[in-house]
């Protein structure tokens, strides 16, 4: 009952996104910062991928990668538990850090590289703060705009060499780009091609004749609560009540049917279903199960 994997090859480019459980921040101090950038470089030794931008907002994280083995999903796994063991350790707090699944779009590297890092670095704008991307402490910008990186965790120089020959000069027209498209960033988009790829069909068809084609993307939070709402008040009981530990005869049946409904509608896997509803696993497939059999 679990979903398929993702797609994963060697000299794959993510577009990575990760976000807070129920919209909490992912990150409260400095100090939580930094643990997450020594983790991400501990991890790039071990998994052997490239980090060519990154941008951590209070709430979420973006990340252009490339993995040089199709590791990503163990790579996130364990990163994931990891960061999420320190964070409730630090805060004295439980439970998930991150929400459900995290995004990972495959990225046109050869066409798509530098739109993706400029997207990355202006995520500060967007989100809302007053820092000039280049001066944003938390991204990797600043890898960029000056003549020689002082972030050894960062490759620029496959994103750079687009813009000219020598160092300055590509940092140079960097921050240029930049600039001019600061006047915009509100309004990026990224060309996503049947919500996986980052680039054109061409693309997306070249990956797929060589790997196959790819799981669904989750549905937004929204569809998955609407899902979970109006299951509930099907049976005439309340939101929280059928997310709560009420095991009642007529919530048990609704909390499976709603179970089931986000299985088969929204093809969610059977791990985020019971993150959700803080139940285990094993619990969800046995209620899935009581509801196929009928």
């Amino acid at each position: 009952m679990g979903r398929p994997k993702r797609i994963q090859f060697a000299g794959a480019c993510y577009f990575i996104e990760l976000r807070g459980n129920n919209r909490q921040d992912i990150f409260l101090s400095n100090q939580d910062r930094r643990h997450f950038l020594n983790l991400l470089r501990a991890y790039r030794e071990r998994y052997d991928f490239t980090v060519y931008a990154y941008c951590l907002m209070p709430g979420y994280l973006q990340l252009l990668m490339e993995t040089a083995q199709p590791n990503l999903a163990r790579f996130m796994q364990g990163f994931n538990t990891v960061y999420t063991k320190y964070f409730n350790g630090q805060h004295n707090t439980s439970g998930h850090v991150f929400q459900g699944r995290y995004k990972a779009y495959v990225v046109d590297k050869e066409n798509c590289l530098l739109d993706m890092a400029t997207h990355i670095h202006l995520e500060c704008l967007r989100g809302g703060l007053r820092d000039k991307p280049w001066r944003y402490q938390w991204s990797s910008c600043s890898a960029y705009v000056e003549a020689e990186s002082a972030e050894p965790m960062v490759v620029s120089g496959p994103v750079l060499k687009r813009l000219g020959k020598s160092r300055f000069k590509q940092s140079v027209r960097y921050l240029h780009t930049i600039k001019e498209q600061m006047k915009t960033a509100a309004r990026s988009m990224f060309p996503l091609v049947r919500g996986v790829y980052i680039g054109d069909e061409a693309f997306a068809a070249r990956v797929e004749s060589q790997v196959g084609k790819p799981e669904a993307p989750l549905p937004p939070a929204g569809d998955v609560m609407e899902i979970v709402a109006a299951t509930a008040a099907r049976h005439g009981i309340n939101k929280e009540t059928i997310m709560g530990r009420g095991q009642w005869r007529e919530v048990a049946r609704a909390r499976r049917e709603a179970m089931h409904r986000l299985w088969k509608e929204a093809r969610m896997g059977v791990t985020e279903i019971a993150r959700l509803f803080s139940r285990t696993a094993s619990a969800v497939s046995q209620a899935i199960r009581l509801i196929e059999q009928r």
